[in-house]
């Protein structure tokens, strides 16, 4: 697939200038207020405390049959200590709970210590950032209730068609998994929020179409984005070499985002000649290191490493200590975000 052409209105930003830029860490994501103001018991560089979920009723949320490929047993708390695995389908831990819902222009906004809030968005839902009067009833009636801060980390992901966007994303935020390949068209949205200690954090994550026809929405998924996933597909070197423009136009419209390079569909990859894995893999690295981004292989219907995307970016969005190993021997799913 041809690279998509780049908006008019989007700047250049090239991987030769971006070396030349100070790293993304002395910029700061676009948007983050003080950690001290959000999560005010986790002093800076700490390691970051275990999140737990929190269920959120939505009358609107789907329910899906449990197309999971993963052994429940293998389902468990959300936490940020691993260890590497020897093989190459490890189990990941797989959210207890989720939730779903769409944008609307008109209801209510976020708090005002989120980290990000969509300027726009779709109109295929009713449920965004919105308290009814029966909830804002019961919440009077509960006055003792302790008050949470509300944080919203909005994530974008580019990248061309057919490589499991969507897939990740519905993998991270309702743990299941579909084979049959559905096109996005335009826009995907889904939120998830979990809780650190006072804190609720929602994932607001925004997947664009890869098809060309969609490029003028990716201002909407890039603005105001605290980190973006510029994807490809492992099994597909063309992919990977659409990252330049991806990263170009996706730049050209947030220059302060924190960007992550992200192999998808391991499972096949890891079934590649050897020569073949090392030529992508040292690919991206380049890639990678050239952008100033985490570098992370993920498969989605083997749950390798979907969850730990997500805890890297909260990670990196409030400069917390993660446990997450690394991993970078070729032939394994690499995982490198500490030096960047």
């Amino acid at each position: 697939m041809e690279p998509n052409p780049i908006p008019d209105t989007a700047p250049a930003v090239s991987l030769d200038q971006e070396r030349d830029q100070p790293p993304a860490s002395d910029q700061g994501p676009a948007n983050i207020p003080n950690i001290p103001s959000i999560l005010p018991s986790i002093p800076n560089d700490q390691e970051m405390p275990e999140p737990t979920e929190t269920i959120v009723p939505d009358p609107i949320a789907t329910t899906h049959s449990s197309t999971d490929v993963e052994d429940p047993a293998h389902q468990a708390a959300y936490s940020t200590d691993f260890t590497s695995s020897q093989t190459y389908f490890p189990a990941e831990d797989e959210p207890q709970s989720s939730r779903l819902s769409s944008p609307t222009m008109s209801h209510q906004p976020h708090p005002p210590q989120s980290l990000s809030r969509p300027s726009s968005g779709l109109s295929n839902g009713d449920r965004y950032g919105y308290t009814s009067q029966s909830e804002q009833t019961q919440t009077q009636k509960q006055p003792t209730q302790s008050s949470k801060n509300s944080v919203v980390i909005k994530v974008g992901m580019v990248g061309d068609a057919q490589i499991g966007k969507t897939s990740l994303m519905v993998k991270y935020v309702e743990g299941s998994w579909d084979e049959d390949y559905i096109q996005t068209l335009g826009v995907n949205f889904m939120e998830k929020t979990i809780s650190i200690r006072n804190t609720e954090i929602t994932f607001s994550i925004w997947d664009l179409g890869g098809q060309r026809e969609f490029v003028n929405m990716l201002p909407l998924v890039c603005n105001d984005a605290v980190a973006i996933l510029f994807m490809f597909d492992l099994t597909r070197k063309s992919t990977l070499n659409s990252i330049k423009e991806w990263y170009r136009q996706g730049r050209g419209f947030n220059k302060t985002a924190i960007p992550f390079l992200i192999g998808t569909k391991y499972d096949h990859f890891v079934n590649f000649p050897r020569e073949d894995q090392e030529e992508i893999s040292l690919q991206a690295k380049r890639y990678a290191k050239a952008m100033r981004a985490s570098l992370i292989f993920s498969s989605t219907s083997h749950s390798i490493n979907v969850q730990k995307i997500f805890k890297i970016v909260l990670s990196k969005a409030f400069d917390l200590k993660c446990t997450i190993p690394e991993i970078e021997n070729i032939g394994e799913p690499l995982l490198l975000y500490k030096s960047v």
